[in-house]
């Protein structure tokens, strides 16, 4: 089935999203689990599933114009994961699909459809992943099972994790697989590693190094040497093989990485913005976002305020999108589902690309719980983003769930903080001990400050400190024994500047 909808003008939304190009309604669509720029950026294409298990494609134009194409197999479920655009103009688009509608032992397969312009089918094919090798598609809850990128001779490459089977353990190990297709949507090629030393559950980014053949390969539950289970790199020669890897786990000095991810896009031509999800202590968890090379060595960092970010439960996570000059990092945020008062709101972010923070917005409404998907661009410089709300309490034959498409641009945020200049002191130094259950010392720099203002906000925004304090050398010191158990936001203020800000868990 294909719906075609034409929007006109401006689509007002139930709840307010002010100063964006556009937002569209989408019906009969689930969550977009990737969107690309195709025709250089005039569309972008929109892969995911629909209600009833269906597959689902959308192409949208720059002014909120789409059609869509749902794919139904009987007996079957479907959900896209991944597409790429081939050289000749037709979309390629990875998925899995299961037989559990008519079997609950069901088998998982990779799906692989081919589309052109106008979305109707070219091809299509159903692969098993029974072999010697892996078994089956063993974690089709996760996001990003896979990701798809063009290679650099015309072929389509698509690194997945299917999972095998270790009979010592009768437990499935999910490992990175690399799958080659011609344009016609025919599989040339399965690439496999040593199993043991490319374990993955997750494929979180594909992109080509800059300068160089090789791609670099990010993924979540990975395995690197004496570090498992966290998020990392791998790198992969011209032949798809694993040649290097490296953990995320110490990046920016954490100890501990939940997630991680990047759009693929490189600024300047030699870094990347990878998204970081990161935890305090054992419980909380935030999102620093890292400009880092090829080799992941740090040029800058931003650790996001609260509002931008998450506490106890993450309801999204932060990605960001970099064109020549603006990063946007779309998140969703609850402040804590153990509690009788959750708190849930959407949020966009925009830095330079030095990650200094210029403006945010915030979307939340009571009782609607908001999530985004991966966001692309267009040509224009207008950042697409999908939006999903749920309805909780509503069960009175009112839709339960809303989506719409939102089109920012950089000048649709308003600018509310002041960029911060290179001789002035970085906002992300880390505070410590954290946790803390005493004093807390909050490194501020070296800058020629004497009137300092600190102040201290709880998760709900609860001011429970502003007072002018003294800087010992680079340090600022304060007692928190007054605090009660949680994790609070400090900044650090002389004059309108702001000279530091992060965050600290109170224990």
């Amino acid at each position: 089935m294909k719906i075609h909808v034409i929007i006109a003008g401006l689509v007002a939304l139930c709840f307010p999203v002010s100063a964006q190009e556009w937002v569209v309604p989408v019906e009969h669509t689930g969550m977009a689990r990737e969107m690309i720029a195709v025709e250089e950026g005039e569309h972008v294409l929109y892969v995911g599933s629909a209600p009833g298990r269906d597959g689902l494609v959308l192409k949208v134009d720059k002014e909120g114009n789409y059609i869509t194409r749902q794919v139904h197999l009987p007996s079957m479920a479907l959900q896209y994961y991944s597409a790429v655009q081939l050289g000749n103009g037709n979309y390629m688009a990875f998925g899995i699909c299961d037989d559990s509608l008519a079997d609950p032992h069901y088998q998982r397969y990779l799906r692989v459809d081919v589309f052109d312009s106008q979305l109707e089918s070219v091809a299509s094919g159903i692969y098993d992943m029974d072999d010697e090798v892996t078994d089956l598609f063993s974690f089709p809850g996760q996001c990003r099972p896979m990701k798809s990128i063009m290679t650099r001779k015309g072929t389509a490459l698509l690194a997945a994790a299917p999972g095998f089977h270790d009979p010592m353990y009768s437990y499935y190990h999910p490992v990175v697989r690399f799958f080659e297709f011609n344009e016609g949507g025919t599989l040339l090629r399965i690439v496999d590693n040593p199993a043991s030393a490319v374990e993955a559950s997750s494929i979180n980014a594909i992109t080509y190094a800059p300068h160089s053949d090789n791609m670099m390969v990010f993924v979540a539950d990975g395995n690197f040497g004496n570090a498992s289970g966290v998020s990392g790199v791998m790198v992969a020669d011209t032949s798809y093989t694993i040649v290097a890897r490296q953990s995320l786990y110490h990046l920016g000095g954490v100890e501990r990485v939940s997630d991680s991810g990047c759009d693929g896009h490189w600024i300047d031509g030699q870094y990347l913005i990878v998204d970081v999800e990161q935890y305090i202590g054992s419980s909380f968890t935030y999102h620093t976002l890292y400009k880092v090379d090829s080799a992941l060595h740090v040029f800058g960092h931003h650790l996001l305020e609260p509002a931008d970010s998450c506490a106890w439960v993450s309801d999204g996570r932060n990605t960001a999108y970099v064109n020549d000059s603006t990063v946007f990092a779309f998140s969703s945020f609850c402040h804590s589902l153990y509690s009788s008062s959750v708190y849930l709101q959407a949020n966009i972010a925009l830095f330079d690309k030095q990650l200094n923070l210029l403006g945010r917005k915030v979307i939340k409404e009571d009782d609607v719980r908001h999530c985004f998907s991966v966001p692309a661009l267009f040509n224009d410089g207008g950042c697409l983003v999908q939006v999903k709300s749920w309805s909780g309490s509503n069960y009175q034959g009112e839709p339960f769930s809303h989506y719409e498409l939102i089109k920012l641009r950089r000048e649709d945020i308003e600018i509310t903080w002041d960029v911060v200049q290179e001789n002035e002191v970085s906002s992300q130094a880390i505070p410590y001990p954290n946790p803390t259950n005493g004093i807390l010392n909050i490194p501020i720099g070296d800058a020629d400050i004497h009137s300092t203002t600190l102040q201290i906000f709880d998760m709900k925004g609860g001011k429970w400190l502003d007072k002018t304090i003294d800087k010992h050398g680079n340090l600022i010191t304060v007692d928190t024994r007054n605090l009660e158990t949680g994790l609070y936001v400090y900044k650090v203020v002389s004059g309108s500047r702001e000279i530091a800000c992060g965050k600290f868990v109170k224990e």
